[in-house]
């Protein structure tokens, strides 16, 4: 089945661990089938937010796999290249497609990426590599390590299966750019916007969608507020984000590492993981962190099930305080 990755919700959920950071399978299933059963565009796995540069190979591998199966063709299944080299990059895509990814996101090489300035052609090839790799479409990746110099999205927009670009970059000003740049090629390339703390925003600035680790919860109330942005039915969006960004922001606040255990925790506390560990050396969450999220919770509401991943119509183990 075909999928259209240009527009709506790609969820960049997180990956569950046992106590001991060995994968929570189990868990695992249960969790992207509640985030497919919410009808989101994909499924971004091996992402930041998924620890992805954490995970082994086979780990990486596996976790596409079993995510096609519980998906069973309701969600794209996209996957994330982390690499240090070209040549690393085109195996894993390589790898990943052949486990069954739909679509692949192509993050920056670091450190040659992180050096100023960068040149157009850098990036450029190293996309045009990968993507010749494979036959599936590909997602670029800016990040607020590494911002696009102007004229790379022009350039990415011209190779025949790089579809859009994630905007990362956490800066209102980068993203008007990319967004005005990505407009100028026609519809060759789209924009979703990766900025957690203003994803509304970003959409009514012109992202056509979302590819963003917050959408690893509230899933569906996350899709509903995209496609009324998308109508430019904006009060009713708003309605939706007014009561989400608070939970958005704090997660994604400074230190910026520590969203992927403050989200661990609001999905503990929802019921949908048995455990908000991370892989060291990821700190665990602090105490203050989890008494801000409690004091969110009981502010707006988060225990409702209309927030869980599916909405309320989504199964959860229980209720964790």
């Amino acid at each position: 089945m075909p999928f259209d990755l240009t527009k709506g919700i790609i969820a960049a959920p997180v990956t569950p661990f046992n106590t001991d950071e060995s994968i929570d399978w189990r868990t695992l299933e249960s969790y992207m089938a509640q985030i497919a059963e919410a009808g989101p565009a994909g499924i971004a796995l091996n992402m930041a937010a998924g620890e992805g540069g954490s995970l082994e190979r086979d780990e990486q591998l596996e976790v596409v796999k079993r995510t096609k199966a519980v998906v069973a063709g309701a969600s794209a299944v996209v996957a994330g290249v982390l690499a240090s080299a070209t040549s690393q990059a085109v195996r894993k895509a390589r790898d990943l497609a052949a486990a069954g990814a739909d679509a692949l996101v192509v993050f920056p090489v670091l450190p040659t990426f992180a050096s100023k300035p960068i040149s157009v052609s850098m990036v450029v090839d190293y996309h045009a590599a990968i993507a010749a790799a494979v036959d599936i479409p590909v997602i670029a990746f800016q990040t607020s390590l590494v911002a696009y110099p102007k004229g790379v999205v022009t350039e990415l927009a011209k190779i025949k299966n790089i579809v859009a670009i994630k905007d990362a970059a956490f800066d209102i000003d980068t993203s008007e750019a990319t967004i005005a740049e990505a407009r100028a090629t026609g519809g060759s390339i789209s924009v979703l916007t990766g900025n957690d703390t203003f994803i509304l925003e970003a959409m009514l600035m012109g992202s056509t969608g979302a590819l963003i680790g917050f959408a690893g919860t509230a899933t569906a109330e996350l899709i509903r507020m995209q496609k009324l942005a998308a109508e430019r039915k904006i009060t009713e969006a708003y309605e939706i984000w007014d009561r989400l960004g608070p939970l958005a922001k704090f997660c994604w606040g400074p230190p910026l590492r520590d969203y992927r255990v403050r989200m661990k925790y609001v999905l503990l506390r929802q019921g949908v993981i048995p455990s908000d560990t991370a892989r060291l050396p990821q700190p665990a969450i602090s105490d203050a962190d989890r008494k801000e999220i409690d004091r969110l919770f009981e502010t707006y509401g988060y225990a409702d099930a209309r927030y869980l991943p599916a909405g309320a119509k989504g199964p959860r183990l229980r209720s964790v305080r």
